[in-house]
C-alpha cells in the first residue's frame, strides 16, 4: 500500500495519520444508526464492528502504542443515545493501546461515558510538532491535524458517481483527516465551502485521495479548473 509523508506525518490508506508510534483518526460518529432509527430510517448496526477491526489493523500494521481520536467519537449532539453508550464502550474496551480523545462538536455529552474509563475529554493534544484539534473552532496553532470536514472528491464518469475520501494539506502545515466512519460519505471539496475556520484562512490546499493507496491529485485551485 502506498502512503504519503508530509513533514514526518504519514498519511495512510487506512485513513489514519501516523507520527512515530501514534495514530490519529477522526469522525467515527458512533451511534449514527440509532440517530437514523429515531428518524424512521433503518440502517444495519454494523459500524462499530468495522471501526474496531480497522483500528486493530492500524495498530498492528504500524506498531502503534497510542491512539488519538480527533473529535466526533459519537454522533448525537443533544444526549447520549443507547447505541452510543454501548458502541463507545465497545470501542474503548477493544482498543488495547493508550487512548486520548479530543472534543468534537458532536461530543457534548461524551465525557459522561469516558469518565467510566478515567479518560479525559481534551480540547487539544500535542504530538511532536502538531496539535490535534477537531477543527470546528479557530485555535491559533501553527501546525494542526484536524477532522470535522469529512473531505471527499466526488467525480461523475459516464453516469456513475465515484466518491473518494481524501486528506487535505493546507499551507504545508495543517492536515485534515478523512472521516473514519464507513457511514459518512464525505463532503465534496470541489463543490462546497469549508466548515472549519482553519481551512477558510488557507492560501493553498493540496488534495490526497484515498483508495487502496494515497494518491496526490493536485491543488484544490487547479482541480476546480479541471473538473
Amino acid at each position: 500500500m502506498r502512503r504519503v509523508v508530509i513533514n514526518d506525518v504519514i498519511l495512510t490508506p487506512e485513513k489514519a495519520a501516523i507520527i512515530g508510534n501514534t495514530a490519529i483518526i477522526a469522525d467515527l460518529h458512533l451511534g449514527f444508526e440509532n440517530v437514523m432509527q429515531n428518524k424512521g430510517v433503518a440502517i444495519p448496526r454494523m459500524q462499530v464492528k468495522e471501526i474496531v477491526r480497522n483500528v486493530k489493523k492500524i495498530i498492528d500494521r504500524h506498531n502503534i502504542n497510542r491512539l488519538i481520536v480527533a473529535g466526533d467519537l459519537k454522533h448525537e449532539f443533544s444526549k447520549n443515545l443507547p447505541y452510543e453508550w454501548e458502541d463507545v464502550r465497545e470501542f474503548i474496551e477493544s482498543v488495547d493501546v493508550e487512548l486520548e480523545v479530543v472534543r468534537g462538536n458532536h461530543d457534548n455529552f461524551l465525557a459522561a461515558i469516558l469518565a467510566e474509563y478515567g479518560i479525559e475529554l481534551r480540547e487539544h493534544v500535542k504530538v511532536d510538532k502538531y496539535y490535534v484539534i477537531h477543527g470546528h473552532k479557530d485555535l491559533e496553532f501553527e501546525r494542526v491535524i484536524i477532522g470535522h470536514e469529512h473531505p471527499a472528491i466526488k467525480v461523475r464518469v459516464r453516469g456513475g458517481l465515484y466518491n473518494f475520501p481524501c486528506y487535505l494539506v493546507a499551507d504545508d502545515a495543517k492536515i485534515v483527516l478523512p472521516a473514519f466512519s464507513p457511514l459518512m460519505s464525505g463532503s465534496d471539496v470541489l463543490q462546497n465551502s469549508f466548515l472549519s475556520p482553519v481551512l477558510n484562512k488557507a492560501k493553498r490546499i493540496e488534495i490526497y485521495a484515498v483508495e487502496d493507496e494515497v494518491l496526490y491529485l493536485g491543488s484544490l485551485r487547479d482541480l476546480k479548473k479541471i473538473i
